[in-house]
């Protein structure tokens, strides 16, 4: 405090040459600075190191994670339509971002896509399904849960669980993959062509097959079993894929009204078709030559000419 004193006792001298009136509330200018000098740094810089190194992690991170969540935007490299979010959760916009959860399907712009399928596989001779009043549906893998956003109203709660859902009858509902008690919903928008239930606590979506040679109910047709008229892409293994929504809903137009019914009964094959909604759902039908199976084998060699034409 020395020379703060010296400093007070010739403040009016300096004052005087800097143009400044010595009076007391300068003294408590320079008596303060003097104090917050002796006072300990409420900050250190050694500890500002290790947050200033988390920042650079954090970054890091950022720059190395976003290509991969939103696509390569580099010169030649087409950034993919349709992007990876919990289902429901995303509002639709110009750039179609639908809500697929990361890490599961989605369709790019290809030539040749292979063959993928998101039926859940078999377990005990049956695949997982949930039967209501006579119409199956059967476990999707994508996505992997849904919000309660694209949930409908319920239809009712699982009466019978069994390994063995053929013998269980049509009245009601059973199935071999929800738990007895649990509640089984309609799906918003998609007119009975989807279901969901929680799976090992999920919310899962299951869509509507044939099972056991039955298919349709009553005067049903395809556009009763496969409601995809908000389709914004398509992708046919083999063939390539559609990612302009006015494409993928005319191709699908052509399907649901040109589509004629074969048999109740169908098969997996080695090639399949996937169907894009806006809300971000996939839909799948096994493919074999010009016929669709999904609830029920129907032919349409107008849909493929269509798709091809569309491929030019």
């Amino acid at each position: 405090m020395k020379n703060v004193e010296e400093r007070l006792r010739a403040l009016p001298d300096i004052a005087a040459s800097s143009g400044l009136q010595a009076d007391e509330q300068l003294k408590r200018k320079i008596l303060r600075a003097a104090e917050g000098k002796t006072r300990k740094p409420a900050f250190q810089a050694k500890r500002l190191v290790p947050a200033f190194c988390a920042l650079v992690v954090l970054v890091g991170g950022l720059a190395f994670a976003l290509p991969r969540l939103h696509g390569n935007n580099a010169p030649g490299i087409q950034t993919p339509l349709i992007e990876s979010h919990p289902a429901g959760s995303v509002t639709v916009g110009e750039k179609l971002a639908l809500d697929v959860p990361p890490g599961s399907i989605s369709i790019k712009p290809s030539r040749n896509p292979s063959y993928r399928s998101i039926w859940a596989p078999m377990s005990g001779g049956n695949f997982p399904l949930i039967c209501v009043d006579g119409r199956y549906y059967r476990l999707l893998t994508n996505p992997t849960s849904i919000s309660s956003s694209l949930l409908g109203g319920s239809l009712g709660t699982v009466s019978t669980f069994t390994s063995e859902p053929a013998l269980a009858g049509k009245n009601g509902i059973c199935s071999n993959a929800v738990q007895a008690g649990e509640t089984v919903y309609a799906v918003n928008g998609m007119n009975g062509a989807m279901a969901a239930a929680k799976v090992n606590g999920q919310m899962r979506v299951f869509q509507r097959v044939s099972f056991g040679d039955s298919a349709l109910v009553g005067g049903e047709r395809l556009s009763d079993t496969l409601k995809a008229s908000s389709a914004v892409a398509l992708e046919l293994s083999g063939v390539g894929a559609i990612n302009d929504p006015a494409t993928a809903q005319r191709l699908v137009g052509i399907l649901l009204s040109s589509a004629s019914f074969l048999r109740a009964g169908g098969s997996e094959t080695n090639q399949s078709l996937l169907i894009q909604l806006k809300s971000g759902l996939v839909l799948q039908m096994a493919v074999n030559g010009e016929r669709v199976i999904a609830c029920g084998t129907w032919a349409c060699p107008e849909f493929f000419d269509a798709f091809q034409e569309a491929m030019q």
